[in-house]
C-alpha cells in the first residue's frame, strides 16, 4: 500500500490570503514530504517574482486539490507550509513541530530540515 501525505498550503500577502491543499502518494514520513513535495512549493514560491504567478503556475498544472479530499484524505502524514509573503517568512510544521527558514529558504537550508526531521 503506497504511503499518503497530506500538504496544507497557506499563503500571506497583500494580493492573496489563503490557502490550498496538496494530495498525493508515495511519501508517509516529514522528512520526505519535506524533501520531494514541500521543498519544491518552498522553493517556487521564494523565487516568483509575484506570488500570483506561483498560485496560477499550481492551479495551471493540476498540483491542488479541494478541501473536502484534503479532509477525506485518510494520510500517513500530515503537514504544513505557511509563507508569508510580504514579511518574508517561511516555515513547515508537521504535528507540533515547526521548523522556520531565513527570508528565503535555500536548497540546502531545507536539506538540513530534512535531516533533523530524520533524526
Amino acid at each position: 500500500m503506497a504511503e499518503t501525505y497530506a500538504l496544507r498550503v497557506q499563503v500571506g500577502s497583500h494580493e492573496y490570503d489563503g490557502e490550498f491543499y496538496l494530495v498525493g502518494n508515495g511519501y508517509g514520513a516529514p522528512a520526505d514530504v519535506l524533501d520531494h513535495v514541500a521543498a519544491d512549493h518552498l522553493l517556487r514560491i521564494a523565487n516568483a517574482p509575484r506570488i500570483e504567478e506561483y498560485l496560477l503556475d499550481v492551479l495551471k498544472h493540476g498540483e491542488n486539490t479541494g478541501e473536502a479530499e484534503y479532509k477525506r484524505t485518510d494520510s500517513d502524514v500530515e503537514c504544513w507550509i505557511h509563507v508569508d509573503v510580504s514579511y518574508q517568512r517561511y516555515a513547515f510544521g508537521v504535528g507540533d513541530s515547526v521548523f522556520e527558514f531565513s527570508s528565503e529558504p535555500t536548497k540546502s537550508e531545507i536539506a538540513s530540515t530534512v535531516t533533523q526531521l530524520q533524526s
